[in-house]
């Protein structure tokens, strides 16, 4: 089941957006958002976020479509106090991080327990070291 190009699709449509609209809102082309609405694209992480500010997605709703991309674990890490407080560069790096990671989840031998450990250590380890450059400078 496609829950993404699903949630997607729910969320174009309640801006009453074409799909060529929202392309060109989003700077992607008509196609990419197709293509994530049918489930033959799975997307980027750099792409919901223009996506999302395309549409002026609020907090929960932006929750929602990236929960749908990652797994329920990955994406309610994704908006916390620390994420809002990264710059754009901090936030694009932990948004590949996060992306990469999530490749991992695939592999369904892997409990929920330790999904969350790993992503809890994977999280941390980047906002100690984000903390530890900005010593540096």
């Amino acid at each position: 089941m496609n829950t993404l190009g699903i949630t997607l699709k729910k969320l174009r449509e309640s801006r009453n957006l074409t799909i060529i609209q929202l392309a060109e809102l989003a700077g992607t082309g008509k196609g990419t958002i197709g293509d994530i609405e049918t489930g033959k694209s799975k997307s980027t992480v750099k792409t919901l976020e223009k996506i999302s500010k395309a549409l002026k997605l609020n907090e929960k709703e932006r929750s929602e479509l990236f929960a749908e991309f990652v797994p329920k674990d990955i994406g309610a890490k994704i908006i916390t106090p620390q994420y809002k407080a990264l710059d754009k560069k901090g936030r694009m790096q932990l948004n590949d991080l996060l992306q990469e990671t999530s490749l991992m989840f695939n592999d369904e031998t892997i409990s929920e327990e330790d999904k969350k450990k790993m992503l809890d250590a994977i999280t941390d380890a980047f906002y100690d070291a984000k903390a530890k450059n900005k010593r540096k400078k």
